[in-house]
């Protein structure tokens, strides 16, 4: 195989790592040829019951897995209010009538890209009239591939990304940089937060928000877990990219590699956990790290509470 054609697949497997996808039109033709022509199946993940109250999946074009949190009840009766808590995944590729939902029907003003600089520059998102862009790097830079060719190496890849995000600096640093923007906020705007499958960065960062408006742990694992339902189709499609990409480096694709590439696409209840074991080893429990990890003070969680919270009855 070509140097050039080395080096682009190696980009295809660094850009689906940890839920960074990204569009594929870079690779070439020479690897689109070693595609399989057979449909890849989803994967299988546990179903999960509906939270308290209900969260709307917007549908868009160019992000499947865009949901606005309002509508959830947290454990003293308060429901989040509409149109100011959207979660999502990449928005590089939103349509006109996209964008026009966002901004007009959904109340769009700030928009926090939790990816790294080069997902940034790859694939920026889409300029939205009125809606400024934050950019809070999770993670500095993509880390080094691992061998996929051995066990449960795409399961540990993903636990450690969630371990470091909440024990790194930088990963603290770009989780206060959300919260900052929600505590500025206008009352009648929203603010999204996304990464590129808007399941692991996001979803840590959804996780962290819930929190802070009084949701539990089971409740938040329920939405964490329901990216699995609407990333479905993209992590199918993703697969077969993946599996011809290694194909096209003249690996061979095994069970093994197989099933660390849906470790990799996917959500586990097991990756979150693993969030919460790292905030509760370093910090002693949730609470602790909004205020000590992310700095948030009792004023600051009441303002975050009064603003996206209707009042408890």
């Amino acid at each position: 195989m070509n140097k050039r054609l080395s080096t682009l697949v190696t980009a295809l497997l660094l850009t689906t790592t940890l839920g960074w996808q990204q569009p594929l039109s870079t690779i070439t033709a020479a690897a689109k040829t070693t595609q399989t022509t057979k449909k890849a199946k989803a994967p299988k993940h546990a179903k999960t019951k509906t939270v308290a109250g209900k969260s709307t999946h917007i549908k868009l074009q160019g992000a499947s897995n865009a949901r606005d949190l309002g509508g959830y009840i947290n454990q003293n009766g308060q429901k989040i209010k509409v149109h100011r808590l959207i979660r999502s995944n990449g928005l590089s590729t939103l349509s006109k009538s996209d964008q026009q939902k966002l901004a007009k029907t959904y109340h769009v003003a700030t928009d926090v890209d939790l990816r790294t600089v080069v997902e940034q520059q790859k694939s920026p998102d889409v300029k939205i009239k009125g809606v400024k862009l934050v950019k809070a790097n999770v993670f500095k830079a993509f880390p080094a591939f691992p061998d996929f060719s051995k066990k449960n190496t795409g399961d540990k890849m993903m636990k450690k990304s969630y371990h470091d995000a909440i024990t790194t600096a930088q990963g603290r640093k770009a989780y206060k940089s959300l919260f900052h923007q929600l505590l500025k906020s206008p009352k009648n705007k929203a603010v999204l937060w996304h990464c590129s499958a808007g399941k692991d960065r996001a979803g840590m960062g959804t996780a962290l928000v819930l929190s802070a408006l009084n949701f539990n742990r089971k409740a938040i694992t329920k939405d964490y877990l329901k990216s699995n339902t609407y990333l479905t189709k993209t992590n199918a499609e993703n697969l077969q990219k993946q599996e011809a990409g290694w194909k096209a480096q003249g690996k061979p694709l095994t069970p093994t590699v197989i099933a660390n590439f849906k470790d990799q696409n996917g959500v586990k209840k097991s990756y979150i956990d693993t969030m919460y074991k790292a905030i509760n080893t370093k910090y002693g429990s949730m609470d602790n790290f909004l205020h000590k990890g992310l700095g948030l003070s009792n004023a600051q969680l009441k303002q975050l509470q009064a603003n996206y919270l209707t009042p408890a009855k």
